[in-house]
């Protein structure tokens, strides 16, 4: 009946074909689901605005919730597991009242089960499913976070390192819960890595969001060395040496999704520093239009990766995104009737149907050395995690030239530099024009919180910036509940795309060949172009324009130093 209610709701006051309406009622019928479920199933609508018009039916508050706003104390009052098996959390009280969220309404009524753990009266908000179960999730994690570490101040030997069995550190369990409650911490909250520092008196825990770092706890020198210890147990590291640098790998199944930690430390005058970058095996980005090109570049990439023959090669800063470009289009290429073959330091994600290669230079299986192994396994593409010296780049401009599509990454300032580049390394100009198919220069900018971001018109010195003659209205960040107050949710690429024709393969062969020479030939839309569309399409703000425009402007003067 409900969904019968809402459907008529939903005919007088959406802006929706009454067809549309009537079609994800009839399916939320015969699938036995919530009509505003199916709204969503069938992208009518989004979650939030589905959810939000439902609570309006019902007349229940609708209220969304940032992680941050959890409150473990007012949590912990109830048992997690039956607020788990409900979806809902206590997410405020005041002296007569205490709130719940959830995100079925069919179960309000059973939440007069938690009234013998309160004398409060109980009130309902609404909100939507997904983020229900990720608040749910959230703050099961940091319940458990916080029974480790009353577990850990309990016990009398600290720390947590404990002695040795055949040499092997034992570390104690409430130790064990805490290590993994932060993993689950820093994927809850979209972190990319986790910081791990030690100071005087303290240690600070930073996680990187959004290509920022920001602190997310502070956590007592007492319990410093525990967690080292278990963290380079699990990625198999030496637990004695805290004299050099290490590196390790930990992989664990967190919820529905496969993830690769890859650990790294390095001594400072407090201690060990520790960094844990996060990989989610299981992400699959399988369209280019995931990755934020326009149109035009897809257009060119999509002739480029057609080719047989020849290499292309993506640059960036670190953290930019060009394994996540290159994974898109081995995903692409891959068919049936193509053997491709990949050699990664590391292998970041495991791809059905493709043979992938981990280098490991302790057994002398280094980049160059697999390439000439690969050569004679009959590939139709190869791709080369990195191009860092100059027997690699020979061995795969040579394939590239005998039939095989190369695809790779290499560190310039821009696509033009790498070419460049690749002269540097001592590959002769006419084999750089003959081999090379294409540049792709990419970095990442913060995307603009849709939900707080704010309109106004360019003023003079934004129109500068911007190089416009007249104003236009652009948007700023606010900061709101949805994006921590940060103004930003999430990332988005901007590109520049070189692909090499007749033209610009003659430049490359002249002697007077320089990078400010390609340019000119090449007339392309560069990265700030890309960067300038994404602010005026009110995708992101002049200061990340800015930012990336300062640093291209910096690496330029430098070249030219």
């Amino acid at each position: 009946m409900i969904n019968l209610g809402f459907k008529k709701y939903l005919i007088k006051n959406a802006k929706l074909k009454e067809s549309d309406i009537e079609d994800a009622f009839n399916a939320s019928q015969n699938n036995g689901t919530l009509l505003q479920d199916e709204l969503v199933r069938q992208k009518l609508m989004d979650e939030k605005e589905s959810y939000k018009l439902f609570a309006e039916y019902l007349n229940i508050p609708y209220r969304f919730v940032q992680l941050s706003e959890l409150n473990v104390d007012i949590i912990r009052q109830f048992p997690m597991d039956r607020l788990d098996e409900f979806k809902a959390l206590p997410i405020a009280e005041d002296d007569t009242t205490i709130t719940f969220i959830l995100s079925n309404p069919f179960r309000a009524e059973e939440l007069r089960e938690f009234s013998k753990y309160t004398q409060k009266q109980i009130k309902v908000n609404l909100i939507e499913s997904t983020q229900m179960n990720n608040l749910v999730r959230y703050a099961d994690n940091k319940i458990q976070q916080a029974n480790a570490l009353t577990d850990f101040m309990s016990h009398e030997n600290s720390p947590e390192v404990t002695g040795t069995i055949d040499g092997q550190y034992l570390v104690e369990a409430p130790i064990i819960r805490l290590c993994d409650s932060i993993l689950k911490d820093a994927i809850n909250r979209g972190a990319s890595d986790i910081h791990i520092e030690p100071f005087e008196e303290k240690v600070v825990l930073r996680f990187r969001i959004d290509g920022k770092l920001t602190i997310a706890d502070e956590i007592p020198m007492a319990y410093y060395q525990s967690i080292l210890a278990r963290y380079k147990i699990m990625a198999e590291m030496n637990i004695a040496e805290r004299r050099v640098p290490q590196d390790g790998k930990i992989t664990l199944e967190i919820g529905a999704s496969k993830y690769d930690f890859r650990v790294s430390t390095l001594p400072t005058v407090f201690g060990e520093k520790m960094v844990i970058r996060i990989y989610d095996v299981t992400l699959s980005t399988s369209s280019l239009s995931n990755l934020g090109m326009t149109k035009e570049q897809e257009e060119l990439v999509m002739e480029m990766i057609h080719r047989p023959h020849g290499i292309i090669l993506l640059t960036g800063p670190t953290g930019s995104g060009k394994s996540t470009s290159l994974y898109t289009f081995l995903r692409y290429l891959n068919k049936q009737d193509t053997n491709i073959i990949t050699v990664e330091d590391p292998v970041e994600n495991q791809i059905d149907g493709i043979n992938q290669v981990q280098v490991n230079p302790k057994a002398n299986l280094t980049f160059a050395e697999s390439l000439r192994s690969i050569l004679r396994q009959d590939p139709n593409i190869i791709m080369i995690g990195e191009i860092r010296d100059e027997e690699t780049v020979q061995i795969a401009t040579r394939a590239a030239i005998t039939g095989h599509l190369v695809l790779s990454t290499i560190h310039a300032n821009d696509s033009f530099g790498v070419v460049t580049r690749l002269i540097n390394m001592g590959i002769p100009p006419y084999l750089v024009a003959d081999s090379l198919l294409g540049v792709i220069s990419q970095r990442l900018v913060r995307k603009l919180c849709p939900e707080c971001k704010k309109e106004h018109m360019t003023t003079k010195v934004e129109m500068a910036m911007l190089g416009l003659k007249t104003p236009q209205k652009i948007y700023e960040p606010c900061g709101c509940k949805a994006c921590n107050n940060t103004g930003y949710s999430g990332r988005i690429g901007v590109f520049e795309m070189l692909v090499c024709d007749s033209k610009i393969r003659e430049t490359i062969m002249n002697p007077a060949f320089t990078s400010e020479l390609l340019e000119k030939t090449a007339k392309i839309p560069g990265i700030m172009e890309h960067a300038k569309q994404r602010v005026l399409n009110g995708e992101t703000s002049i200061d990340e324009f800015n930012e990336i425009n300062s640093v291209v402007k910096m690496k330029k003067d430098l070249e030219k130093e």
